[in-house]
């Protein structure tokens, strides 16, 4: 395994695009996989720091996070990627460059994403719902902002 971890170019927006999407439509096999395009990775991810794993010299999976919240607002591993601790990889990336604590938000019906979280000692702080549906606020870390415990942004889920 040859696996890297690294600062985002602007070379690798086309293919995160492609994993954003991909994942998404697989993954939240719950809604209408048409809501999902291309362009959202783009739009979903202004302003943003990306971080991305590189696999054997492909892109697997990337990280966008708020970082003066620390709020993760996106983790997703492409889905022939998947079960391999890249997103683990990726989630402990984060130490190196912002400290803790971190809040995210993951849709109920997104039981998958919960394990994962789960196993890497995350824990719930709060709900709220969304666009997409109801969601759980989780923190890594010993203090929780409480901006982002009940907040109902219109930000996406993981």
């Amino acid at each position: 395994m040859n696996l890297i971890i690294r600062k985002a170019q602007s070379s690798d927006s086309a293919q995160l695009a492609k994993i954003f999407l991909e994942s998404r439509r697989s993954g939240f096999y719950w809604l209408d996989p048409e809501r999902f395009q291309l362009d959202d990775f783009e739009r979903q991810t202004q302003g943003e720091i990306v971080w991305v794993a590189e696999w054997n010299g492909e892109l697997a999976g990337f990280i966008s996070v708020e970082e003066e919240d620390a709020f993760i607002h996106h983790l997703f591993v492409a889905p022939g990627y998947q079960r391999l601790g890249i997103g683990r990889r990726l989630l402990q990336s984060l130490r190196t460059w912002l400290p803790t604590p971190y809040t995210l938000k993951c849709l109920t019906k997104n039981k998958k994403a919960q394990a994962f979280y789960k196993k890497n000692n995350w824990r719930i702080v709060g709900e709220g719902r969304s666009g997409t549906g109801a969601y759980l606020v989780l923190a890594f870390g010993s203090v929780v902002p409480k901006a982002r415990q009940n907040s109902t942004s219109a930000r996406g889920e993981a």
